[in-house]
């Protein structure tokens, strides 16, 4: 239930950006207690004129078409569709989002879509179908059949799934079911050449050392309260306090005594940020170190050796390294623009 509150948190500066908020939700019964918390909870973060709050999961094809038929009736209109409750948008800013719903809008393909999470797994597939780089440079565009959950769609394309598909009394209240059906919805697919979301468990599902480099989350310390305290440069986990270090060795997830995450202060997720009560930065912190071990660690991150979708990527040869320098932020990156 927190994991989920943290999710809702995160979506919560998206909200200029979208014109309604719908949720659907069933509360397993060992949560049920909870339930009116969780309701207050989603009414205090999003506006009620856009907000509508269903206390029932879509569980059947014939429901999304219902659904479809009230809430879409704009092929055109764009949804963010969120059927996990864990993947959080950990970005710093909105430009990578507007910059995708303008490529989407702009895109003539009914079915095209965005997908905005599993970041590492996205960065080699893409190269792996040969994947091209966007004018803008935020995204890769490449041709996939995905059904992930996890997309941001066109309503053309989320209602055809259904105009395909009966699947009867069989639960689907994820998409990624039409996957396992051997539906085929293949189009283009963008990926973002900087992480905006990452699912709360991270990735070690693709390579057990990822955990030391794109760690799963945690949800800091005082982060309901409005009281993070961030820690900046130490090498150290200390009680109390979330720790950023790009120069740390080990993270947290692969060692308790690790530091958080390699981030500098700019990378500081949109959503902490009026929720951060102390800032502290270490004698001996060095920025000019920092961005250069940030941007290390980030460039790392797209080309790690995974396997994913039945897919083993090594070593081999991964996207340029140019195609990512626009989001650095040392000087011997930023020159390769």
């Amino acid at each position: 239930m927190d994991i989920f509150k943290y999710c809702l948190a995160s979506y919560v500066p998206m909200i200029p950006l979208l014109d309604k908020c719908l949720f659907y939700i069933t509360v397993e019964p060992e949560f049920a207690y909870r339930q009116p918390e969780l309701e207050q909870y989603i009414r205090e973060l999003f506006p009620s004129d856009k907000t509508e709050i269903h206390w029932q999961r879509i569980n059947y094809s014939r429901e999304w078409r219902e659904f479809c038929d009230k809430e879409l009736p704009d092929d055109q209109q764009l949804i963010w569709f969120a059927g996990n409750d864990d993947h959080i948008f950990i970005d710093h800013d909105l430009d990578m989002l507007e910059s995708g719903i303008d490529l989407l809008k702009n895109d003539g393909n009914p079915y095209s879509a965005i997908y905005y999470s599993h970041w590492p797994e996205q960065m080699r597939l893409s190269h792996h179908h040969g994947g091209e780089l966007t004018p803008n440079g935020d995204y890769i565009k490449f041709k996939w059949r995905t059904f992930d959950a996890i997309r941001i769609i066109k309503a053309a394309r989320f209602k055809k799934y259904w105009a395909d598909n009966d699947f009867g009394n069989t639960m689907v209240f994820r998409t990624d079911h039409l996957y396992h059906s051997g539906y085929e919805l293949t189009s283009d697919v963008y990926a973002p050449t900087r992480e905006m979301v990452r699912h709360y468990d991270g990735y070690s599902h693709v390579n057990t050392q990822i955990v030391n480099l794109v760690p799963p989350l945690v949800i800091p310390e005082g982060f309901f309260q409005r009281d993070i305290k961030i820690r900046l440069g130490n090498f150290l986990k200390e009680p109390g306090y979330t720790i950023l270090n790009p120069r740390a060795s080990l993270l947290y997830a692969a060692d308790p005594t690790g530091a958080d995450y390699r981030w500098v202060l700019e990378d500081i997720p949109l959503f902490w940020k009026d929720r951060i009560s102390s800032i502290e930065i270490d004698d001996q912190y060095n920025l000019d170190d920092n961005l250069l071990a940030r941007d290390f660690a980030y460039l790392t991150s797209t080309r790690i050796p995974m396997k994913c979708y039945q897919i083993a990527f090594g070593e081999e040869p991964a996207h340029p390294i140019e195609w990512f320098t626009k989001h650095c932020r040392h000087d011997k990156y930023k020159l390769k623009n």
